[in-house]
């Protein structure tokens, strides 16, 4: 991944969001991704990816090309990726919040019932 000046992630249907769209984010590739499922719900448009409409070959089209064109843009994408990765969904991050949840369960479920 890590020759790769471009990553494209073009879904027509909502599959959940791959694992190889996160390696691509976790490796620091600039993303192009359809705005399918989670996908505009994990990713914001020209922060962390350009997201297009799904099925459409233009805009697609023309999202590769701007990034293909612009080194800082891809820079700047492929950084925020692998920050949204790292901060919200590592491993050491969800393991946390697993950890956080089942201690909180763990203390619910000790109560006495009244």
């Amino acid at each position: 991944m890590a020759a790769l000046d471009v990553a494209l992630y073009a879904a027509l249907e909502s599959d959940g969001m791959s694992r190889v769209l996160w390696e691509y984010l976790a490796s620091a590739v600039p993303v192009v991704a359809t705005r399918v499922g989670v996908v505009p719900e994990v990713l914001e448009d020209d922060v962390t990816a350009l997201l297009v409409p799904a099925g459409e070959a233009g805009p697609l089209a023309t999202a590769i090309e701007r990034l293909l064109r612009d080194a800082p843009l891809r820079q700047r994408l492929g950084a925020a990726g692998a920050d949204l990765v790292r901060k919200r969904f590592s491993g050491a991050r969800l393991a946390e919040r697993l950890t956080a949840l089942y201690l909180s369960l763990a203390v619910s479920s000790a109560r006495p019932a009244r």
